[in-house]
């Protein structure tokens, strides 16, 4: 028996008033539905394969619960007469990369239910806040409950998205004073990124304002007027990656750029050296042809003249090339 209960979904509820308060895990959806007298019930399930479950224990729609355990869903608003289900994700950093993880969120009546793919959230400054009687939560009702968890997760993917900006300033250093190799391929990676933080956030914008206009009932006025916050909020991390993307496209073309001035640099260095060394050529060329009758071949000073002649071609031309500004 023991073994059986381990096995079954963790499931964490938080239940309050403006007075009372009540933190506990339970084991089935129906242990919930069985506290009473509060003002909202806060259930969080760590695991999407209960939902066969919630759906038996609420009497809810299976289309939502299907569109949440595929794997491919993106952001979604489902508004049935009596209750919410709304399917986000969570963005987390994880061995330098991104990973993004599902949750559902459902409010009927004064419950609130989160459905998550596994254990931890961005969710643990609310339950302090609730625990704490910090904030509106005690004197509001389930509908601020869920745009709190809205907004928790939309806050959640500013810091993401400025550690991106971070990096790309980093990169963008490093372009103009080495101009390696590798940086091109970390510019790819956070181009990667903003694409996936992007492909993310936006059906954000439809969801909200689905949820604004069609949800509505489900809303007390004061609530309300903070449900326009977050289209808001989500139209101004877009803006923010959409800046991204072009810094990043724009740090592709300084990176060419760069490295372009680089071969440039070498091309003309070696093109000074080519052109110094073909007067010095064509005196050595001539004197190497070993006819007899050169009279410079029996001069006994014949040979440091030539030196002296190539020496001061050369010295002559680096000064007429430094002149010029070509080196």
């Amino acid at each position: 028996m023991a073994e059986e209960a381990e096995e079954k979904p963790r499931i964490t509820v938080i239940a309050y008033s403006r007075d009372d308060f009540l933190s506990r895990k339970v084991s089935s959806m129906k242990e919930v539905l069985e506290i009473e007298g509060y003002d909202v019930v806060w259930a969080n399930v760590d695991t999407v394969e209960a939902v066969p479950e919630i759906m038996e224990a609420l009497n809810i729609h299976d289309r939502p619960m299907k569109v949440l355990r595929r794997a491919s869903t993106h952001a979604r608003v489902f508004v049935f007469p009596d209750y919410l289900f709304l399917i986000l994700h969570q963005v987390y950093e994880i061995d330098g990369g991104l990973k993004r993880e599902r949750i559902g969120l459902l409010l009927k009546d004064n419950l609130v239910v989160t459905v998550q793919e596994i254990q931890g959230d961005v969710f643990d400054p609310i339950r302090e806040s609730i625990r704490e009687g910090e904030g509106l939560f005690r004197e509001r009702g389930a509908d601020y409950l869920l745009f709190a968890l809205l907004e928790a997760i939309v806050e959640n993917y500013v810091p993401i998205i400025e550690r991106i900006s971070s990096k790309m300033e980093s990169l963008e250093a490093q372009i103009l004073s080495k101009g390696e190799k590798g940086v091109l391929h970390r510019i790819h990676g956070l181009r990667r990124e903003i694409l996936f933080m992007r492909r993310t956030i936006f059906p954000l914008l439809e969801a909200f304002r689905k949820l604004e206009l069609e949800g509505e009932r489900f809303f007390t006025e004061e609530t309300q007027s903070y449900m326009g916050e977050l289209h808001d909020h989500v139209l101004e991390v877009l803006e923010i990656l959409e800046g991204q993307r072009e810094l990043a496209n724009s740090l592709v073309e300084l990176y060419y750029s760069t490295i372009s001035m680089k071969t440039n640099d070498i091309i003309r260095i070696l093109t000074v050296v080519s052109t110094i060394f073909i007067p010095l050529t064509f005196i050595t060329g001539l004197y190497g042809m070993n006819f007899r009758y050169m009279p410079e071949l029996y001069w006994r000073y014949g040979y440091p003249a030539s030196l002296l002649a190539m020496l001061a071609i050369a010295m002559g031309m680096l000064a007429y090339f430094r002149k010029k500004g070509w080196i």
